[in-house]
């Protein structure tokens, strides 16, 4: 019995040593922030009180910013595909989904499974992992959510207004359904599918349209709720407020200035009803959460004092209203001007949430903790930024300097013959006055970091800096066309 002692003894440090282990990584696995970015499609700079709203009431998000910080030169891309990404890769758009415009449903192309996108990167280091909402990087099973990272997938694979005129998809809440052309050609875009982890749940019809804010909100909030006891991330993409025009039928009209406001009041209930979830569950502390949109309004939304709207590079194009909020660990009531954007949301979350980024690519974003957290005298994360236009390169930012190169993209040029404009952002916000010939020297100075950037992403076209674009064969609809 004497001889089995040290045997039993080490069977019992052995035991200990695993307990030990197990509690130390549910110690670091508690300490392990959660991330949520909540993402509005189309919603304009100044369509929220933070950013200067006289039309909309939105006391979450104006909470949000009391309690957080503003981030008033963070960038997207001029429309949706491109956006989400540079928000999922960490890159340029041009780089990681090398297209002119947007993706369209029952589409050969999507991002590439060969994309490490941010859901991938934190799965890998322990979270649990969702989007909610929105995708719009490819509807075939290869580049649909649950290949690219997401343990759940709820929502639309692409924008709201993608489907069959006789569904409602292109026109407002109250307005006549157009009548079919008899004259079109083709078959026309097939039914707009509501998804779940891949599988079509319901063809989406007017009513639909009128519930996605709250069930997306509802099955967030579910998220949130089951996944307290360990990381997550959740990805937030609403349809809201992309054309057509749904306000929930509890929003319906409750809004003096029409149903457009209506669909932005009740965007900003969904966030209050996040936010207190996570105050509810204790979570509060432990959570850092973007609010930010997928480009610049559309003319119906108020994009001031910026100039122009979603699909150019002017600001009102790209640069969108963006709140971070973390208590304890953002300061409140702050914000920072600094260059920031969506390819900056992957590494970040990745620095603080123990993930690793791919060591074999290029990334173009940069951990913006620094700038979040109001650190004093922090390094800028990007002194310059490009302003591609799909495979066009169209303005380029150094500082306070931006330098407008061309206009709209080379499938729809905007301008021909374009004279180089130089606008002083710092001054001049809303890019009214050139002072490009006033100041040669600047423009100079842009000019050739535009041809320091020709050997990689380039001015127009595929260019070397451009990776792979996901492509499949004979693509199919994910609810067939003649389904009625």
């Amino acid at each position: 019995m004497k001889q089995n002692i040290p045997i039993i003894m080490k069977r019992i440090l052995q035991l200990l040593a695993v307990v030990t282990l197990t509690w130390a990584q549910l110690a670091t696995a508690a300490e392990k922030p959660n991330f949520i970015v909540i993402n509005i499609d189309d919603m304009g700079y100044a369509d929220i009180g933070p950013f200067g709203s006289k039309l909309n009431r939105t006391p979450n998000l104006d909470r949000m910013a009391k309690e957080g910080r503003k981030l008033t030169s963070f960038y997207a891309a001029p429309v949706c595909s491109p956006s989400r990404a540079a928000l999922m890769t960490g890159c340029y758009a041009k780089r990681a989904l090398p297209i002119p415009h947007v993706l369209f449903p029952e589409g050969a192309n999507g991002l590439s499974p060969k994309e490490v996108t941010v859901a991938e990167v934190l799965k890998e280091a322990g979270y649990a992992t969702a989007i909610v909402g929105k995708w719009h990087l490819g509807d075939q099973p290869e580049f649909l959510p649950n290949a690219q990272g997401f343990d759940l997938h709820f929502g639309l694979p692409y924008s709201n207004d993608m489907g069959p005129v006789s569904d409602g998809v292109r026109s407002d809440l109250g307005k006549p359904i157009p009548a079919p052309n008899p004259n079109a050609k083709g078959k026309g875009q097939p039914p707009l599918p509501l998804l779940r982890n891949g599988a079509v749940v319901k063809r989406v019809l007017p009513d639909d349209q009128q519930s996605l804010v709250e069930i997306y909100t509802d099955e967030a909030v579910k998220f949130i709720t089951e996944k307290k006891g360990q990381p997550f991330f959740l990805y937030m993409p609403h349809n809201a407020v992309h054309f057509p025009i749904y306000p929930g039928k509890k929003w319906a009209g409750k809004s003096p200035n029409g149903i457009y406001s209506d669909w932005v009041e009740e965007v900003d209930w969904s966030v209050g009803r996040i936010l207190d979830t996570l105050k509810e569950s204790g979570l509060a502390e432990r959570t850092l959460v973007i609010f930010t949109t997928d480009n610049g309004g559309t003319p119906r939304a108020v994009n001031t004092p910026l100039r122009g709207n979603k699909g150019s590079t002017l600001e009102g194009g790209m640069r969108v209203p963006t709140l971070a909020w973390w208590p304890g660990k953002i300061p409140g009531g702050t914000e920072t001007d600094a260059i920031t954007g969506m390819f900056d949301i992957l590494p970040t979350f990745a620095a603080l949430g123990g993930g690793k980024l791919p060591a074999d690519r290029k990334i173009d974003g940069a951990n913006i903790w620094p700038q979040l957290a109001g650190i004093p005298d922090a390094k800028p994360a990007h002194e310059t930024f490009f302003y591609y236009n799909g495979l066009r390169l169209n303005a380029v930012r150094h500082g306070d300097w931006k330098l407008q190169i061309a206009m709209g993209n080379k499938a729809n040029p905007a301008a021909k013959n374009f004279k180089p404009q130089l606008y002083n952002l710092r001054t001049d916000i809303g890019e009214a006055s050139d002072v490009a010939d006033a100041n040669p020297e600047i423009v100079a100075k842009l000019q050739a970091i535009i041809a320091a950037n020709e050997t990689d992403l380039g001015l127009d076209d595929i260019a070397p800096g451009c990776r792979e674009l996901g492509r499949v064969e004979n693509p199919k609809p994910l609810i067939p066309h003649d389904t009625k």
